[in-house]
């Protein structure tokens, strides 16, 4: 024979109209160690107490007055309780139909009168071990879903939340927005200073999603800071240098063969931009409506090949051109019927907008929504864009310009 129950942790609920079938039920329970049980006469008696008070495991007849088990059944399902809560049905033999539309409403097993003693002990431990797992999955998965808010919380830490307001000391205007599909997601960006005073930003697409993209996304992010810092002391930054270097320290230990997609730019305040583009897609320069992708030095992902040589590529910005950076969760967006956004509309997005870069990001913003619509994102998102502010000022910016980290 089983040992009976020594623990009084489950709380049961007996609802019988039959005052003899309630003290049955009861006595075998006490037998097999169930101390903390409670009898209901009938439905309503049984959802006032499961409103008032927390319960393991409800034993419920069918056929009850005033409410029955099918109207306790549809009261749990309306309250949502059936996911956590297991009943039990009770029934007479020849109730058996009853007892499958109970099942078909939530119930989770039967018990047929007269009771029989080992049934009973299979069928309530049975129920009480799926219960007890299915609470551990529930309180592992609030633990996960707390952990990974406060990854995500971190994530979002890591990136630029506001820029100065551009003047003669700062004579770029920037904006960026950014939204992992998953809660923590691979896209980057970043926008510092230089030792020298020239402004060094980036932006990159981590392959994967979810924790691992982050990971990985924190750590090519610390080493540009890192590495820009010690070899752009004495010198201007050397864009093809740095990430030559950064590559090299990537590829470092990385058995998961992660990859990151990355393009980094230098401006100087005269408005001299280099840049190095390590597989990521071209970012664009805007001249008013002309909207030109910067195509030169194009080179391999980062963290594949540790020996592989960068070029630098330069161009210069005049006063009020502005460039754009993206990841390809923009362009490879798809709507209802599967159709991907794409370089053109994008562009034309682009094309039609003021000059500010809140403007930039903030049309392409809205015409991805639009485009999307209902359809679900399986990609990460950001975008960068930065313009160089004509030493007039004649143009009209924000005093401090924000970061957007979620596109709706």
């Amino acid at each position: 024979m089983t040992a009976p129950v020594t623990t009084p942790g489950p709380r049961i609920l007996v609802v019988d109209d039959n005052d003899d079938n309630r003290y049955t039920l009861t006595m075998y329970l006490d037998l097999e160690g169930y101390q903390h049980v409670v009898t209901a006469n009938d439905g309503e008696e049984a959802v006032a107490l499961l409103e008032a008070e927390p319960f393991d495991l409800v034993l419920l007849d069918v056929m009850m007055p005033r409410l029955d088990g099918f109207g306790v059944l549809a009261w749990l399902k309306a309250k949502g309780w059936l996911h956590h809560l297991p009943v039990i049905m009770i029934s007479a033999q020849n109730e058996i139909e009853n007892v499958v539309s109970c099942i078909e409403l939530g119930a989770v097993d039967y018990l047929t009168k007269p009771f029989n003693k080992v049934l009973l002990r299979a069928r309530l431990g049975a129920s009480l071990e799926k219960k007890r797992l299915r609470d551990q999955m529930r309180a592992h998965l609030a633990r996960l879903e707390r952990e990974l808010d406060a990854a995500r919380a971190l994530q979002m830490g890591m990136v630029p939340q506001s820029f100065p307001a551009p003047g003669a000391a700062f004579p770029w205007d920037i904006h960026a927005s950014i939204a992992p599909a998953l809660e923590v997601g691979g896209d980057l960006y970043d926008v510092f200073r230089a030792p020298n005073g020239d402004l060094c930003f980036f932006i990159g697409d981590v392959s994967g999603k979810g924790m691992p993209a982050a990971l990985f996304m924190a750590r090519t992010k610390s080493l540009i800071r890192v590495v820009t810092e010690l070899t752009a002391r004495e010198e201007p930054p050397d864009p093809a240098a740095i990430i030559t270097r950064v590559n090299a320290e990537l590829c470092d230990g990385n058995d998961a063969v992660m990859f990151v997609t990355l393009f980094f730019g230098v401006l100087s305040p005269g408005g001299m931009l280099s840049y190095c583009n390590a597989g990521h897609n071209p970012p664009y320069r805007i001249a008013g409506r002309n909207i030109t992708p910067l195509v030169e030095a194009a080179g391999l992902v980062l963290g594949v090949e540790p020996s592989v040589a960068y070029r630098t590529a330069h161009a210069e910005l005049a006063p009020g051109e502005g460039l754009f950076l993206y990841t390809d969760g923009v362009t490879e967006a798809v709507n209802a019927v599967d159709e991907p956004l794409g370089e053109a509309r994008l562009e034309a997005a682009l094309a039609g907008v003021a000059s500010t870069s809140s403007a930039m990001v903030a049309a392409v913003a809205a015409d991805l929504a639009a485009f999307v619509r209902e359809a679900p994102r399986s990609d990460d998102i950001a975008m960068l864009a930065l313009r160089r502010i004509p030493a007039t000022l004649g143009l009209e910016v924000p005093e401090t310009v924000l970061v957007d980290k979620v596109i709706e």
